[in-house]
């Protein structure tokens, strides 16, 4: 299925939790000079005007983003995160960014993914991308073709990964975060991480999933702890402990091979002040446990 539009969700407490997550481990890779690379499956249109139609339609990036950069006190790599959010904006970058003048936007904006990498990224490193929605790869390749260490596909985020494997630059990340639109997406998500690393063992890996009320995340961590990653495998949880209405995100998880070094420490401190500071369907709280221990 192809009806999910990230528009409307932009900047609310999932997308924070997990860029947070993202921007902790561009920070370590571009500690070393080495070239990393990236790779996202489901990179959506790659920015967001949060004054646009879909976003004023939820409204749920005020609940996120918009009570975070508000709030004091937030800790240090986050803080960085989110400096780097409310200084974003594409219209200044004009062309280069995909701005057409015949288009209007009203602002703020939120980076995707895809843009939270590109201006992390170095001259030698690469980021790949994937998009199937006709729509959201129409913007997203007018915003990053003129990017030459960025490169798009219109493919399938669970084939492509796999079809990919290994990568020519062997150091970095794969993100994947799907709509999961339909159930089969759960075990689909599962099913091309678990072949990904088996082709690349060395790479870090990281998998965003829901948590409904009446959600299929077991599953996922349960084929996660099946993945004997020397480098461990981490689950991550900022969940209230009721969603409301059925089908409602009642929270939000990140599963993660191979994460660096420390990163468990500095997201729990990021997610237990998320837990704190967004607003959640209830009282929330931030949790982290390793489903296979590091060597």
């Amino acid at each position: 299925m192809l009806s999910y539009l990230h528009g409307f969700h932009a900047g609310n407490f999932a997308d924070l939790h997990k860029h947070a997550a993202l921007w902790l481990i561009l920070a370590h890779l571009r500690k070393k000079k080495k070239p990393f690379c990236v790779i996202d499956t489901h990179a959506g249109s790659g920015w967001y005007d949060l004054g646009s139609e879909q976003a004023a339609k939820t409204g749920e990036w005020k609940d996120g983003y918009g009570l975070a950069k508000a709030a004091l006190g937030a800790p240090d790599m986050l803080q960085q995160y989110l400096d780097h959010v409310a200084a974003f904006d594409p219209v200044a970058h004009g062309w280069d960014y995909g701005v057409r003048e015949m288009d209007e936007y009203t602002g703020p904006f939120y980076p995707g993914s895809p843009f939270i990498v590109r201006e992390m990224l170095r001259e030698d490193d690469e980021l790949v991308l994937m998009e199937l929605h006709p729509r959201e790869y129409e913007n997203l390749r007018h915003r990053v073709k003129r990017d030459p260490r960025t490169h798009l596909h219109k493919r399938d985020g669970y084939e492509g990964l796999v079809g990919m494997m290994p990568p020519a630059i062997r150091r970095g990340l794969v993100l994947m975060d799907p709509s999961y639109d339909v159930k089969q997406d759960y075990q689909k998500a599962a099913n091309a991480v678990r072949q990904a690393w088996d082709k690349w063992p060395t790479g870090t890996f990281m998998l965003w999933y829901p948590l409904l009320e009446d959600g299929f995340d077991a599953e996922l961590r349960s084929s996660f702890a099946a993945i004997k990653s020397t480098g461990g495998v981490m689950c991550a949880e900022l969940a209230a402990d009721q969603g409301g209405a059925k089908g409602r995100m009642r929270g939000t998880g990140l599963l993660v091979i191979n994460p660096p070094w420390q990163f468990d420490q500095q997201l729990d401190e990021i997610g237990t002040w998320l837990a704190n500071t967004c607003k959640l369907p209830g009282p929330a709280k931030h949790s982290i446990h390793w489903l296979v221990a590091a060597a």
